[in-house]
């Protein structure tokens, strides 16, 4: 969980298709553990109880479809703690990696998700120390159940209109934004439709502290123009971004 300031980034929240064959790309190519599964969401966690999260939600065919054209999520970057871990997910299945990277903590690799997102997995400091490797020297560790915890550290949008886009979380956060996300440039069918349609990130849902006043951020937010819902203990204010993809803060 990361935190900046009165927030804390909680999950991101992606709608799929076959939740199982998810299930097991989270399980076995990034090592999550599965926390929950509860309707149709899937809840993973690490496996050392660090209060990492992330979040599916499967919807079947009949009820959504894949993305025509670019995806509204480019890209997640995913950071672990122990480099070691990277070299023992590399082990067990090194013919998920699409690209494997060598940098001063040590391997890095990109995976492709069952829904066709792009994600990074990491233990560097600096991610420009990484450099394109054909194999990395790795060995199983029969022990190894996955990864001991896990923060996702940035995701890459692609969007329509990049000074709106980073205009709505400016506006929104302020310097207080605790997830780094970059804006791409895109066109598409799919990049502004409603997040029940496609299969692609949904929600991205930050904590706030007990004392923040969302109803003062809905009062400022319905004067700025931006709709936005609260609830009546005014624990959940949710609202969208440029993109349709909605954004919860909650208690």
């Amino acid at each position: 969980m990361t935190q900046s300031g009165n927030f804390k980034f909680h999950t991101p929240i992606f709608r799929v298709n076959n939740r199982q064959e998810n299930i097991e790309f989270y399980q076995n190519t990034l090592g999550f553990k599965l926390l929950t599964e509860e309707n149709a969401l899937a809840v993973f966690t690490d496996w050392a109880d660090h209060q990492s999260l992330f979040v599916i939600e499967e919807s079947p065919a009949y009820r959504c479809r894949a993305v025509e054209g670019p995806k509204k999520i480019n890209k997640v970057v995913i950071k672990v703690s122990d480099p070691l871990e990277i070299e023992y997910l590399l082990a067990r299945d090194d013919h998920q990696a699409k690209a494997i990277f060598q940098g001063e903590n040590g391997y890095a690799f990109e995976t492709v998700s069952p829904e066709n997102g792009l994600i990074l997995m990491h233990a560097e400091d600096d991610l420009s120390t990484l450099k394109t490797i054909e194999y990395a020297d790795v060995e199983e560790n029969e022990d190894f159940k996955g990864v001991s915890d896990f923060t996702v550290q940035s995701l890459t949008l692609n969007v329509v209109d990049t000074v709106k886009a980073a205009f709505f979380y400016d506006n929104l956060f302020g310097e207080e934004l605790p997830l780094s996300i970059h804006f791409e440039k895109a066109e598409g069918p799919d990049l502004q439709v409603t997040p029940d349609q496609t299969w692609d990130l949904e929600i991205l849902e930050f904590k706030v502290a007990e004392d923040y006043d969302l109803v003062a951020l809905h009062d400022k937010l319905e004067e700025e123009q931006f709709s936005s819902y609260l609830d009546s203990k005014g624990h959940l204010l949710a609202l969208t971004d440029m993109s349709n993809i909605e954004v919860w803060l909650t208690k």
